[in-house]
């Protein structure tokens, strides 16, 4: 009898010890498998930690060329408020960074107790972050990261980190600043005026990617004895002027367009032309764009249908719509003119139509064949200039024509969740920096959770409390439970 029962005991002990081993075994299989096939998702509304699209194309790019960035972050000031948020903050960021890129090495240091990595790098301030690729650097300060918003009880700290790291690698990775020169002096669109109708939105995201918009009065220059285009121009936009451009000023514009210069020439229905634009092979014909499909409720803005181009395909790959208002149509010659090669970027869809000012019922304009071109109806254009056309010497030129100024202005631009990213890759595609073409800004704002190190500190003990507490009323469950039979 003992013996069958030290059998029995042996047998239950060794199938307990048998199925402990398999599920420890078990565990470590799948922590390999899960070590080996990681997987980062962000459940959140907004995917505040998800990187940007156009960061993740920028760190691609430096994937590919291969040469290392180094990315050294400082902690913020202990004792501080907001010091554990900065921190936690930062330290997330680094490590989406090294997550995402091979050639990115990351370094978060405590400002505090290593002094000597701060003096090696020149750092005397807390929260900052320094950026190095090469003999190149960039620092990002803590104003630059933060910034607080609100007052009273909704004051609260942003982090523009990523935004911040993102400008860094545009900056790393040109060997010059891009200059985008505005004509001004015929009442175009000035990158000055803070207005709906003025253009500092867009400079603004234009300088995230190290472009900057400077105005170019080719009557007022004082900084060359003979009014030109500037030699440090990456390109020239001519935003709906008011009036006619004088012949010497076309003149001056065509001589930088020969010299392979690029162009970016945005008209609205009802608006002088430049002569220039007519030389290239494009009209602009009397009427204005509509189109049953539209964004609801302005009858004016006829919802563009992309082509394919550069400017467009990632715009088209997210579905991103680029808004458009009271848009003049362009047409490419036909024949076009030799040695000008046209694609179209934006049209109308099959719906769409040229109006010449017919009936107008229920605040909506309504085709009418008699007068009416059908359509789909083109809105932008762009123009590979070579030398065959005349137009150009050596280099060739790009050119785009779109029939709408009000895309780039600050009243459109925040409405369209892709007109920030149309506008910064036209410019990017009109000087050659297809590579880094991508969809920029994140749709809808980023939430994070603003805790500090003692709000830390409680959540920390809580858990710690939770979870043997748990186990211990969990066992007493199971005790009274066998108890009780």
């Amino acid at each position: 009898m003992a013996v069958t029962q030290t059998r029995r005991r042996f047998a239950a002990g060794s199938n307990a010890f048998l199925v402990s081993v398999f599920v420890v075994a078990a565990i470590c299989v799948g922590y390999l498998l899960v070590d080996l096939h990681r997987v980062r998702l962000d459940l959140s509304a907004d995917q505040g930690s998800v990187l940007l699209e156009d960061t993740r194309s920028k760190l691609a790019l430096l994937d590919r060329e291969g040469k290392p960035v180094v990315i050294t972050a400082f902690s913020g000031q202990r004792g501080k408020k907001e010091s554990y948020f900065k921190d936690r903050a930062l330290e997330d960021l680094l490590d989406e960074l090294d997550y995402a890129s091979q050639v990115v090495e990351v370094h978060f240091v405590d400002f505090d107790k290593d002094r000597l990595t701060a003096e090696k790098l020149g750092v005397t301030e807390y929260s900052t972050v320094v950026v190095q690729r090469g003999e190149a650097r960039v620092d990002i300060k803590d104003r630059e990261l933060f910034h607080h918003t609100g007052k009273g009880d909704d004051r609260h700290l942003d982090f523009l980190g990523e935004q911040a790291v993102n400008r860094a690698f545009a900056q790393l990775m040109a060997e010059n600043k891009r200059i985008v020169y505005v004509l001004v002096g015929h009442g175009e669109l000035d990158p000055d005026n803070h207005d709906l109708d003025g253009l500092s939105e867009v400079a603004a995201v234009l300088g995230q990617d190290d472009y900057e918009l400077k105005r170019l009065d080719l009557v007022r220059q004082t900084d060359s004895p003979v009014p030109r285009v500037p030699d440090d121009a990456s390109a020239v936009a001519v935003l709906r002027p008011k009036v006619q451009i004088p012949p010497l000023e076309e003149d001056l514009l065509l001589a930088y367009l020969s010299g392979g210069g690029s162009m970016l020439f945005a008209v609205d229905p009802g608006t002088p032309v430049p002569n220039l634009v007519g030389r290239l092979g494009v009209a602009i014909p009397a009427g204005r764009v509509l189109d049953k499909v539209l964004v609801f409720p302005y009858p004016d803005r006829p919802v563009p249908r992309y082509k394919s181009h550069p400017i467009t395909k990632d715009l088209a790959d997210d579905s991103l719509v680029t808004v458009v208002s009271d848009v003049a149509p362009v047409q490419a010659a036909v024949p076009p003119v030799e040695g000008v090669r046209s694609t179209t970027v934006l049209e109308t869809s099959r719906d769409g139509w040229i109006d010449r000012g017919g009936e107008v019922k229920n605040g909506q304009g309504r085709f009418e064949p008699e007068i009416d071109q059908a359509g789909p109806a083109q809105m932008a254009i762009a123009l590979d200039v070579t030398p065959d056309s005349g137009l150009v010497k050596k280099k060739a030129a790009r050119v785009l024509v779109i029939g709408d100024s009000d895309v780039f202005t600050n009243g459109i631009l925040a409405e369209g969740p892709g007109n920030a990213s149309f506008a910064l890759n036209t410019f990017r595609w009109l000087v050659g920096d297809e590579d880094r073409i991508s969809v920029v800004g994140r749709p809808t704002s980023v939430r994070r959770l603003a805790l500090s190190a003692e709000d830390g500190e409680q959540i920390r003990w809580l858990a710690l409390g939770l979870g043997p507490l748990l186990i211990v009323v969990l066992g007493a469950g199971v005790w009274a439970s066998r108890r009780g039979r």
